[in-house]
């Protein structure tokens, strides 16, 4: 014989989407955690100036010639936690340009002249983002600014791989 034993558990999911299951949300917990949400939105423009200053300490050392892998790595880890922010703020063109910044770093160690300038650029138009309060997807300027940032990221590719 053998030493196995089959359990068997109860599938509980599907009663918990519909709301009459043991994980079943207390709406008054759901009440408080929306509260906390709106409380927290109030301090995400003090969260992305201290990420955005962070993002210009980086640069500076970017342009001074000492680029390194660490210095990437934190431009992408703070751009990544703007990405996830500013999504959850009402900040949408942050984590768009945000987004288009960590799609441009992921996986690099270096990026040469052009791509610091790309990053420069991600970085002032979130300022701009920032200064001037948009929630929204920035309309036809936020797809031109976006379409502008590709191409600049398009070109710092192209000048590293060649």
């Amino acid at each position: 014989m053998s030493d196995v034993q089959i359990i068997k558990v109860p599938h509980t999911l599907r009663k918990a989407k519909l709301g009459n299951g043991p994980a079943r949300l207390d709406p008054d917990v759901l009440k408080k955690a929306e509260s906390a949400v709106v409380a927290m939105e109030q301090d995400f423009a003090g969260w992305a100036q201290q990420d955005l200053d962070t993002l210009d300490s980086a640069l500076v050392r970017l342009r001074s010639g000492a680029e390194t892998a660490a210095d990437l790595g934190e431009i992408f880890r703070v751009a990544l936690d703007m990405k996830g922010q500013g999504g959850s703020f009402g900040f949408r063109m942050i984590t768009r340009v945000a987004g288009s910044l960590t799609d441009f770093l992921e996986s690099r160690t270096a990026i040469g002249r052009i791509g610091i300038e790309a990053v420069a650029a991600h970085v002032a138009a979130m300022r701009a983002i920032m200064a001037q309060n948009v929630r929204d997807d920035g309309g036809l300027t936020g797809q031109a600014l976006l379409a502008e940032l590709q191409r600049l990221t398009e070109k710092a590719v192209a000048e590293k791989a060649g």
